[in-house]
């Protein structure tokens, strides 16, 4: 039995027409610096920093940045997060989901600058909100999964993810246990997988609360539609 349904944040619920801003920041970095830039981008999405500015000066030294590259660094990240914005579907369909079962976040994502949760109008809906950066692990590892079944105390069988990175978000549920509900709003051709996975894949949000009700009476995901 269905009892939750866990939401990716980033392309799922909300975009940013700015584009990643970790991938801004290793534009402006040096070929040398750039060495660094996966364990840059991993350190701020699997550990919690208090803002922008500390995460620029927690890698001050080790990457050498100047004065200039330090506040281009704080910048990116403050305009991304007033850049966010909501698909026009998603609080309708957080709502009707929530009056279904259990709702809650799961996203690979920095610790600062988030703020803009709330001023969308998303934070409300989620009393369980489970962040990379808080939670030390990166969707698919099973640590992201597991540490949000402990805070839901539920078990794999009873979740379901909705998301849209083919990797972090259908491959990390499937191998969980869970339910993956893929939102491919580009219609990118679906990878190589398991015909019997329990997988929906929708254009947009506004249909989960249809495939969830499905799933709770009990439907194969391959039918979820009818």
């Amino acid at each position: 039995m269905l009892r939750a349904v866990v939401f990716d944040l980033w392309n799922t619920l909300v975009h940013s027409p700015g584009g990643n801003p970790f991938q801004k920041v290793e534009a402006f970095l040096t070929p040398e610096q750039r060495r660094h830039f996966e364990a840059l981008q991993r350190d701020g999405m699997t550990r919690p920093y208090a803002s922008a500015r500390d995460f620029a000066a927690g890698w001050r030294e080790r990457l050498g940045l100047n004065a200039d590259q330090e506040e281009a660094f704080i910048r990116t990240f403050r305009l991304a997060e007033g850049e966010a914005l909501l698909y026009p579907e998603a609080l309708e369909a957080l709502e009707r989901t929530r009056a279904l079962g259990r709702i809650a976040l799961l996203s690979n994502t920095q610790s600062f600058e988030m703020d803009f949760l709330e001023d969308l109008g998303l934070a409300p809906h989620f009393r369980v909100k489970g962040l990379s950066a808080e939670l030390g692990h990166l969707k698919p590892e099973a640590g992201a999964f597991e540490s949000m079944q402990k805070r839901l105390g539920l078990f794999p069988g009873e979740l379901a993810l909705v998301g849209d990175n083919w990797r972090d978000d259908v491959e990390g549920a499937l191998r969980a246990g869970w339910t993956a509900i893929w939102i491919n709003r580009r219609g990118r051709p679906r990878p190589d997988h398991d015909p019997d996975a329990e997988l929906v894949e929708l254009p947009d949000l506004s249909q989960v609360p249809e495939v969830v009700a499905r799933l709770q009476a009990g439907a194969r995901c391959s039918t979820c539609l009818g």
